[in-house]
């Protein structure tokens, strides 16, 4: 489970793309039934910008900056189908963005400016996490399980959560697209 190292003065802020009821219950009754404990933390949704370190001086240019993105965008259709896994990199088994993914770059590379300018750890690839970080067998078993799951819904903005010290995620923001 990934904890942040906290300095005073710092929060660790993530932008994510909340997914709606009933799939997001599912998805983490889903994590949390194949022993990915982390699932009680953080709920699932599709991520836009990792957790990473931004002094708590600069959360309100954050918020700014985070409204200006927002404006420049339009709602746009997520539809969950299909599993995949970043193995053997990263023993993640995940539900592929299957419509909405360039959406969903372009959103994230414009997040990742300005304030929340950061190099990031892998290439983004927008997904649903089903499991992290649980042995080969429950992973296999998540990509078995959600095979056949489907979600779709219109997008009509983004969040922004601090993750606690304990790894809980907790909603500062939303953030509404412009509609045309």
């Amino acid at each position: 489970m990934f904890l942040p190292q906290r300095s005073p003065g710092q929060d660790w802020l993530g932008v994510v793309i909340a997914i709606p009821e009933p799939w997001v219950t599912q998805l983490t009754e889903l994590r949390l039934g194949l022993g990915d404990l982390q699932g009680s933390l953080v709920p699932a949704h599709v991520t836009l910008l990792p957790p990473i370190p931004v002094p708590s001086s600069r959360r309100t240019e954050v918020i700014r900056h985070l409204r200006s993105v927002a404006q420049r965008h339009q709602p746009f259709r997520i539809t969950l189908r299909g599993v995949g896994s970043f193995r053997p990199a990263s023993q993640v088994a995940f539900l592929r963005v299957d419509e909405g993914g360039d959406q969903c770059r372009m959103l994230a590379d414009d997040i990742r400016t300005g304030p929340l300018d950061q190099p990031l750890r892998f290439p983004y690839h927008p997904h649903v996490t089903l499991a992290q970080d649980v042995e080969d067998p429950a992973m296999d078993l998540a990509l078995d399980v959600a095979a056949g799951f489907e979600a779709s819904w219109m997008v009509q903005g983004f969040r922004l959560d601090r993750l606690d010290p304990t790894g809980m995620y907790s909603s500062m923001a939303l953030f509404d697209f412009e509609v045309s």
